[in-house]
């Protein structure tokens, strides 16, 4: 061991995972009764970043929306990311791209959440904070909050940064044009959570030609909640990701996990603390 190089570093509050138990019930007495979750998966994102990439991303949304719930005065714990996931919808991407990918079942999913929340609500959490870092996990995640609340009373919210951030891109990203899976908004936010996992070498912008049938979908062209494509459509001719990843930079990831976390934490203001 003593001749490994360092893959990444770990920096910000601790998380739950981070804290030793003493830790965690002196923050849980102090009435730190809400905790911040957010469920990745094992992914392929091209050959430019690691397969847990989401997983990563989670780890530092996480601590970002503790921080913003703190200066609104509301005390929460940043808890963990979960690196499973479901699997990728296939009419986005499909065959090489798929290669590497260790997704759980819908139903298992579902189960592994409830059980998470209900485990962590039995030492003292009250309120959840259930975020998104894999778009696929949407559906799923809103059946476990919901079942969680009606029949267990446990106070949830499902935070799906994706959709409202459709307009937010285009202002920090150099890229214009909408950047999907694995592109310059995905690969600043890698970069900024584990830059010594990012290859940047070789990566050529890759967009998507226009089948000339726009349909509107919540402000995107997929998980805006108004539809659900679950067919594979088209052949995937992708190198794994959708945009120009070559354009990414550090400051776009911090300015983007910033504007996630002040979302989310907005959108917890709003509903979880209003008894």
């Amino acid at each position: 061991m003593k001749n490994w190089k360092t893959l990444y570093e770990v920096k910000g509050p601790k998380s739950l995972l981070e804290m030793t138990a003493v830790e965690l019930k002196a923050l849980i007495d102090d009435g730190a009764d809400t905790v911040v979750l957010s469920f990745g998966a094992i992914e392929n994102h091209g050959g430019h970043l690691p397969m847990g990439a989401d997983w990563f991303q989670a780890n530092i949304l996480i601590r970002c929306v503790h921080e913003q719930l703190t200066a609104m005065g509301h005390k929460s714990v940043p808890g963990f990311s979960v690196p499973f996931g479901v699997q990728t919808n296939q009419f986005e991407r499909e065959g090489a791209n798929l290669f590497g990918n260790v997704p759980v079942s819908e139903r298992t999913f579902i189960d592994m959440t409830e059980d998470l929340c209900l485990s962590l609500s039995k030492h003292g959490f009250k309120r959840f904070v259930l975020c998104i870092n894999h778009s696929e996990n949407h559906a799923a995640l809103h059946v476990a909050a919901k079942d969680l609340a009606v029949r267990f009373g446990l106070k949830c919210v499902v935070c799906d940064w994706v959709p409202p951030m459709n307009d937010f891109w285009p202002k920090v990203c150099k890229n214009a044009e909408h950047q999907g899976h694995g592109g310059e908004d995905e690969t600043s936010c890698v970069m900024a959570a584990v830059p010594g996992l990012v290859h940047l070498e070789g990566c050529k912008p890759y967009y998507e030609e226009d089948d000339g049938k726009p349909v509107k979908m919540g402000g995107l062209h997929y998980y805006g909640g108004a539809v659900g494509i679950y067919v594979p459509v088209k052949e995937d001719k992708s190198p794994g990701y959708i945009g120009n990843p070559a354009d990414a930079t550090v400051e776009v990831g911090e300015k983007c996990y910033e504007a996630y976390a002040k979302w989310i934490a907005q959108v917890a203001d709003k509903y979880l603390y209003n008894d």
